[in-house]
């Protein structure tokens, strides 16, 4: 991946909803979602196809760049055009950075 993003190329506003941890009435982990904020994103989308079990299999990979956010995790969500996301990983763009990228996963 190129180090230099032009700041035209974060074209479309994204929503960060933040995963918060509670506890549940017995003592369990419970997890809440509440949105963090609304950012400028560049947003690349592939499309990858397989074979499973003699079908053709298509999906798509999302690649979201934006600027950073210290308290990101993977647990976090990303909304993009109504369709909520789920962050498989966060990827700095280099070490002295301000941006980083998200890899994202369609959740159904």
């Amino acid at each position: 991946m190129e180090n230099k993003i032009n700041i035209g190329e974060m074209d479309t506003r994204v929503e960060i909803i933040r995963a918060i941890q509670g506890t549940g009435s017995q003592g369990e982990k419970t997890w809440t979602l509440e949105s963090y904020g609304r950012v400028w994103a560049k947003v690349e989308r592939d499309v990858v196809e397989s074979v499973e079990s003699m079908n053709l299999e298509s999906g798509h990979n999302v690649r979201c760049t934006i600027y950073k956010i210290a308290a990101l995790t993977s647990r976090w969500r990303v909304r993009i055009d109504g369709d909520i996301y789920e962050i498989e990983s966060i990827d700095p763009i280099s070490r002295v950075s301000p941006l980083c990228t998200l890899t994202l996963t369609a959740i159904d």
